[in-house]
């Protein structure tokens, strides 16, 4: 914190590239943000300010306005609205700590419609995914496992990434979740059995802080859920379009929306739901949802 107050103090002569060095550190710091999110957060930042060699103070407006418009041509609208976020947020910061006089973004509007959720495989194409995973799984590829776990127990890629041995427990039965994107993150999911003798084998001959799947970042994830989708002949969609596969199955078979946001750890869900369901109800129902209808079973 002490550096960081000498750097406030020669303000004045603050770059861009200096002060998004010394927000990045914050969030690292003392926030203690995740490592993958601070990540996030560097890159929409630089991405947002090309010209990170100029002083902070010469930041006004129409520049900012400039940039955004200069993103907006070259990038989707959830990347160039997210991008905006992040600075809007950076300027603020900015601000609170008299970089600059007022934050630059201020009053900046993002454009363009974003798209709501992730286009989803429907439930044959799903089918033929899991065979596939499964048929690469039996040989042993640990990536086939990870994207398995991905659409049977609705996590997230960098929570399928971070798991170590000992959070697979009682008997392979669970999977703990005790590092996650939100407090209601953290918690213990139930591990369906056709996935258990899988995790049993990639947990041998390791230790218990040892990486379930090895040292691999989200992305790897990504990877292998697109290359089944290519070998299952199936549209290529992303991890997190799997993790709203299960929800969508778990919501169908009448699990309430606030439970399943519970299970996928989400802090809190838009709903008008008003019955809430026993946490090891839900799980369980959850995981009968998602296994039957993939077995080929009815609704």
């Amino acid at each position: 914190m002490r550096s960081l107050r000498r750097e406030l103090a020669s303000q004045d002569a603050t770059t861009i590239e200096e002060a998004i060095e010394m927000y990045v550190r914050f969030l690292r710091d003392v926030k203690q943000n995740r490592v993958s999110s601070v990540a996030t957060t560097r890159a929409r930042l630089e991405a947002f300010f090309p010209d990170r060699e100029m002083p902070l103070r010469a930041l006004d407006r129409a520049t900012c306005s400039d940039c955004y418009d200069a993103l907006c041509r070259t990038n989707a609208v959830d990347t160039h609205r997210n991008s905006l976020a992040e600075a809007r947020t950076f300027g603020a910061w900015c601000e609170a700590r008299k970089l600059v006089e007022r934050n630059p973004l201020a009053g900046i509007e993002g454009v363009g419609r974003r798209r709501k959720g992730k286009p989803q495989l429907r439930i044959d194409e799903a089918r033929k995914w899991i065979t596939k995973a499964f048929e690469l799984a039996d040989m042993g590829e640990a990536g086939a496992v990870a994207a398995a776990v991905a659409l049977y127990m609705g996590l997230r890629a960098s929570e399928i990434t971070s798991r170590v041995v000992r959070d697979l427990d009682d008997g392979s039965r669970l999977l703990w979740i005790d590092h996650a994107k939100t407090e209601a993150g953290r918690r213990a999911v139930q591990v369906p059995e056709v996935l258990r003798p899988h995790l049993q084998r990639l947990a041998s001959a390791k230790g218990p802080e040892d990486r379930l799947f090895g040292e691999h970042r989200r992305e790897w994830v990504r990877g292998w859920v697109n290359r089944l989708c290519k070998l299952a002949d199936v549209p290529v969609v992303s991890t997190h379009s799997l993790r709203g596969l299960h929800s969508t199955l778990a919501e169908e078979a009448g699990v309430s929306a606030h439970a399943v946001a519970r299970a996928l750890g989400h802090e809190s869900v838009a709903t008008t739901h008003e019955h809430y369901t026993a946490p090891a109800a839900v799980a369980n129902a959850k995981q009968r949802r998602v296994l039957r209808v993939l077995d080929g079973g009815g609704r």
